[in-house]
């Protein structure tokens, strides 16, 4: 299907020179789950463009075309929300960020993985990676979880290994199902996530 769209785009753009179209296609085709630098809205699969905001208050959807996605720092590592002051530790708060940015970018690999048809199924968790990861933080260890799509960021928190996360999505021998499940239905009796 690829090969189609490249041949009608070069067939109706003769004055612009192949291989800058062929360029802007590769680099539009692999970048489709990344945010966009300095974008003032979020940006994934299935999002209206949702505004950011340094002000957390309650709204209505009516007051806007979308929701605002409110965030204490942008993408720079800039504080927004003076009036933010934290209530964990530093390396805590590094091991969160840390967590958020794994699932993001395993979204970005296994996505691409799923296309090129190596794995059967993948659904990435692109904009709950916070809300996964903050939400299994405040819970304890002996806290049952239960889990669905999109919820990367809870086994990740807990402690699932990126070797887990490829077992289970490859249904190798070492995925805890023996291959029995479809990919991304993620479960760990240890971790006390059904």
């Amino acid at each position: 299907m690829r090969s189609r769209f490249l041949r009608r785009a070069l067939a109706h753009a003769p004055a612009v020179p192949q291989k800058r179209i062929i360029s802007r296609l590769t680099i539009r085709s692999a970048s489709n789950l990344s945010q966009r630098p300095d974008s003032d809205h979020v940006s994934f699969p299935g999002a209206v463009k949702s505004a950011f905001t340094h002000k957390l208050k309650f709204d209505t959807a009516a007051q806007h075309p979308a929701m605002p996605t409110y965030r204490v720092v942008d993408q720079h590592g800039m504080v927004v929300d003076e009036t933010f002051r934290p209530d964990i530790s530093e390396v805590e708060i590094t091991r969160l960020y840390e967590d958020m940015l794994f699932v993001s970018l395993m979204d970005l690999v296994m996505f691409d993985a799923q296309r090129q048809g190596r794995v059967s199924f993948y659904m990435v968790s692109a904009g709950e990676e916070a809300a996964c990861v903050g939400s299994a933080s405040a819970l304890t260890k002996e806290d049952v979880i239960f889990c669905q799509y999109r919820e990367q960021g809870v086994f990740k928190q807990r402690g699932f290994t990126t070797s887990d996360f490829m077992n289970q999505l490859f249904a190798n021998r070492n995925d805890p199902g023996k291959g029995r499940n479809m990919p991304v239905h993620y479960g760990s009796r240890e971790l006390n996530i059904v």
